[in-house]
């Protein structure tokens, strides 16, 4: 009991120690180095550049960047497709479901309704299907063996109709991202995967999304990284996920001709319905109710969700100049982008009996009448190429790569460079980490780590091996950034006032401990590999050896402290543990630590 106090109160400290001031914490280290020098040394700019634009160094890159040079590791990082991924690809290759099309994880990883009916009609009540649930209290030992063998014969059942627990779809690209975060040598893709996806974020747990957002990701965003921005902003307003998540898919003109047109529609495909179920029996028809996902029919009328999120957040930015009219007429222009069977597969297809194809005006601009699915298009060309779209995008690719204020004369610099290369991603993030304001003293682990980039930065540092699977995710959504979760199209925000607070510290400490330990399920570090002389080391010789390997600095006074007195009293209280407690114990503080939480 003593020693888990210790431990609480350990991780308070140096959670308290970033809580109260992290830009405290921040100056000291700029102090230091403005002190020796008025630039980053070879051996910093390297580790400022893994630190940005991977997720984090594993053992041995920093020295290996260092033979190659970082212009170099940063022109291969900019061109993916120059770099085998062999070792990524070979453990992505056995998780089933990010490989399928939306069609087809729709079909076998159907909405719990759908698999409650197909058990009805294998005469089996919903009820007793408790596939993983815990099991009843009460019960005896004879019967919980007899209802785990009643679950297992149930999964068999269904999976021999061919159908698939649907909350897999979701573990399995939690699971994909965290290993393409840990062992994928496109690191730099990576991180601006997980980027694009924020910026364009959809909320896995919204209806379709749940089946649509694998494709989303892997097909609309991941592609298109280093691109035209106009491409991706174009990928985005056609992918299904983004039509069902902002409703877009339900938006139509509010017009009297088109209501009655829809009217003869319904109508006629309620004829068609009814003719279909009369050779239908009723067992078939109930079937056929689950099987469409009992989809409630779409409100007629304008849906402005889409048009406002597409200027707001996607493009110009909260400042960027356009009115409520501009969003009204930005949502005539997407109407009839819609999606067929949204919760059976989804395609995206323009309906132009739903589209308004009157004339419009947006951002001051005449688009003229009768142009159809064009008005989209054209709004798309509009908003990817304004000058406040530029600069909006430029100041949060700063943002997130540079500083949390980042400096105006580099944001201008990258908007330049959109403008004059039509939104060349590539270029952009070029222009940035050549730039000297992203080499500036000040910007030297300027950035808290996300609770995503913490997590898998650790793995990396002490060379661990993970499966990423549920275990291992749960961590970084106690941490408060579950994958792929969040709800507001915001998505997750990106600067250290967000992230820094007690309790998510906290959170990180205790992740740390427990990885160093071994205690993550699915997740192993043989910390021997690290440092092979540690068991004849003393603790204090331990923090400064692993402090060097995984910080490449010196820990901060304070941290240092609060570490050697932890060491300290675990020594009074360790009755016999052995020096690979010791170990483990050391790089859990040091993972910990408000050093660690800085790239």
């Amino acid at each position: 009991m003593k020693r888990i106090t210790v431990t609480k109160l350990l991780a308070n400290a140096l959670a308290l120690m970033l809580a109260i001031s992290p830009a405290l914490v921040f100056a000291q280290d700029t102090k230091k180095l403005k002190t020796a020098s008025k630039s980053l040394s070879a051996e910093q700019k390297t580790i400022h550049l893994l630190d940005r634009i991977t997720f984090g160094a594993r053992p041995g890159d920093a020295e290996r960047l260092m033979k190659l040079g970082w212009e170099k590791f940063l022109d291969e990082q900019l061109h993916p497709e120059r770099i085998t991924d062999t070792a990524v690809e070979q453990k992505l290759k056995g998780i089933e479901s990010i490989h399928l099309s939306n069609a087809e994880l729709a079909n076998y990883y159907p909405p719990p309704q759908v698999i409650q009916q197909a058990l009805k009609s294998k005469g089996i009540e919903p009820t007793e299907f408790a596939g993983g649930a815990n099991t009843p209290a009460g019960q005896t030992e004879q019967e919980q063996q007899a209802n785990q063998a009643k679950r297992r014969e149930i999964q068999k059942m269904l999976k021999d109709m061919g159908y698939k627990q649907p909350q897999q779809v979701a573990v399995e690209l939690q699971q994909s991202k965290i290993l393409r975060a840990v062992y994928s040598e496109r690191q730099l893709q990576e991180v601006m995967t997980d980027f694009w996806f924020n910026h364009f974020n959809v909320f896995l747990q919204k209806g379709a999304d749940r089946v649509l957002t694998t494709s989303y990701e892997r097909d609309v965003i991941r592609p298109n990284v280093f691109g035209k921005f106009e491409n991706l902003l174009k990928a985005t307003a056609e992918s299904p996920a983004m039509l069902f998540y902002l409703d877009n898919w339900m938006s139509a003109a509010p017009s009297a001709e088109m209501l009655k047109r829809r009217e003869q529609l319904s109508k006629a495909m309620e004829r068609r319905q009814a003719r279909r179920a009369d050779k239908m029996s009723e067992q078939e028809k109930e079937q056929m109710l689950n099987a469409q996902g009992k989809i409630k029919k779409a409100p007629r009328g304008l849906n402005e969700n889409y048009a406002r999120e597409i200027m707001e957040l996607h493009t110009l930015g909260v400042d960027g100049g356009y009115t409520q009219k501009d969003v009204q007429e930005v949502a005539r222009c997407f109407t009839g982008w819609t999606l067929k069977q949204p919760r059976n597969g989804a395609e995206f297809f323009f309906n132009p009996m739903i589209h308004d194809d009157g004339e419009k005006t947006v951002l001051g601009k005449k688009i003229a009448a009768g142009g159809g699915q064009k008005d989209g298009y054209t709004v798309i060309q509009m908003l990817a190429t304004h000058p406040a779209t530029a600069k909006f995008i430029s100041t949060k690719l700063a943002r997130k790569f540079v500083n949390d204020t980042p400096p105006e004369s580099l944001v201008g610099k990258m908007a330049e460079t959109f403008k004059k290369t039509d939104g060349d991603i590539r270029e952009v993030l070029r222009v940035m980490f050549t730039s000297p304001e992203f080499f500036a003293v000040e910007n030297y682990r300027a950035k808290i780590k996300t609770p995503f980039e913490m997590t898998v930065s650790a793995v990396r540092a002490i060379g661990a091996e993970t499966a990423g699977g549920p275990q291992f995710h749960r961590w970084i959504a106690q941490m408060g950034e579950a994958l792929f979760m969040a709800q507001p199209p915001t998505g997750y925000p990106d600067t250290a006032e967000h992230w820094v607070n007690t309790g998510a510290l906290l959170e990180r400490m205790n992740f740390a401990l427990a990885l160093a330990a071994n205690k993550i399920q699915g997740t192993r570090t043989n910390l021997k590999s690290l440092i092979h002389d540690a068991e004849t080391l003393s603790p204090s010789q331990l923090v400064d050896r692993y402090a060097k390997l995984l910080l490449k600095d010196e820990l901060s006074p304070q941290s240092r402290a609060t570490i050697d007195k932890s060491l300290n009293e675990q020594l009074l209280a360790k009755n016999g543990d052995s020096k690979a407690a010791d170990a483990a114990k050391v790089v859990g503080l040091i993972l910990g630590s408000p050093e660690f939480q800085r790239q």
